[in-house]
């Protein structure tokens, strides 16, 4: 039920997926990249919980769970996924001590008012695919489908100053061409590749990070 469910919900972003992955690859991978959503989507609302209560104050745009072709899907918002470049770059951004647990990691990140929200919900390789007209246009596409309706159907609060930033720069280039704001509690808050927080390997940057969320003056964090 959930495979038919999926395939319809994103008919037109799925058609574009094989336009530039090509259907085989697409047809092979897609009950694994089925399972990643699905099973990152709990993960999200279980954090999304913790801010329930709160008022999401920093937002940071991502691409894609990442792909894996078995396992337990790895995922920034999962408390039992392994330490990867995001989380060591998040821990610097809302200080924590090195011996938490990802899991009281993810606590302080909530407590904050930090949220992850991804622009694509296919859990594929786009390392290579980046620079097509394909990929934009299927950024085009989820930008609005996905990424945005996320933040709409949330019910989460959010603070009139939010504040936004991207971590996979191509992949914001292409939100970018795709749109020029969000709707987000109500407003429309404009985006601005001045949000782009990585550093010249393409590695999300913690001092970028702490720039756009206002942070590096801050002593309260």
């Amino acid at each position: 039920m959930m495979s038919q469910a999926f395939e319809h919900r994103w008919r037109g972003e799925l058609a574009v997926l094989e336009a530039l992955f090509g259907k085989e690859k697409v047809k092979r991978d897609l009950p694994r990249v089925k399972e990643i959503h699905e099973y990152t989507e709990s993960k999200w609302n279980e954090y999304a919980d913790q801010l329930r209560d709160r008022v999401v104050r920093y937002l940071l745009i991502g691409e894609a769970p990442p792909w894996s072709p078995e396992g337990i899907p790895q995922f920034l918002l999962d408390p039992k996924s392994r330490v990867r470049t995001l989380m060591q770059a998040l821990r610097k951004v809302f200080p924590t001590y090195e011996v938490q647990s990802c899991g009281d990691c993810l606590k302080t990140f909530a407590a904050h008012g930090f949220l992850l929200v991804d622009s694509i919900p296919f859990a594929m390789d786009y390392s290579t695919k980046r620079s097509s007209g394909r990929y934009d246009d299927l950024v085009r596409l989820t930008a609005t489908s996905y990424l945005q309706q996320k933040i709409k159907s949330s019910a989460l609060a959010w603070a009139p100053d939010i504040r936004i930033a991207f971590f996979v720069k191509r992949n914001a280039r292409s939100i970018l061409k795709a749109v020029e704001q969000l709707s987000i509690g109500g407003r429309w808050c404009p985006l601005s590749s001045q949000m782009i927080a990585v550093n010249d390997a393409g590695y999300p940057d913690a001092d970028k990070l702490r720039d756009i969320y206002g942070l590096n003056d801050d002593k309260g964090i």
